[in-house]
């Protein structure tokens, strides 16, 4: 798999950043995850990436992605090895 390399800028549209029902972690990620989406639409960062590059535990990383899930902002698929 290709590095992750992240674009210049984020995106934070304003149903994210105004909606109350998630935490301000979840709308930095949610930044960096539309920083990282490819030509096809799609993010392929693991886990793990945010939580390195975040500095936080790959268990709170799952938390704000499925707040962001649950509040309809993404959509995720699983993809197993």
């Amino acid at each position: 798999m290709e590095e992750t390399r992240p674009g210049y800028y984020a995106v934070i549209p304003a149903d994210v950043r105004y909606d109350d029902s998630i935490p301000a972690n979840a709308k930095l990620l949610y930044g960096e995850i539309s920083a990282l989406i490819g030509a096809d639409g799609y993010c392929f960062a693991t886990n793990q990436y945010f939580s390195k590059l975040y500095g936080m535990a790959e268990e709170t990383i799952a938390r704000l992605i499925t707040k962001l899930e649950k509040a309809g902002h993404i959509r995720r698929e699983l993809e197993r090895d």
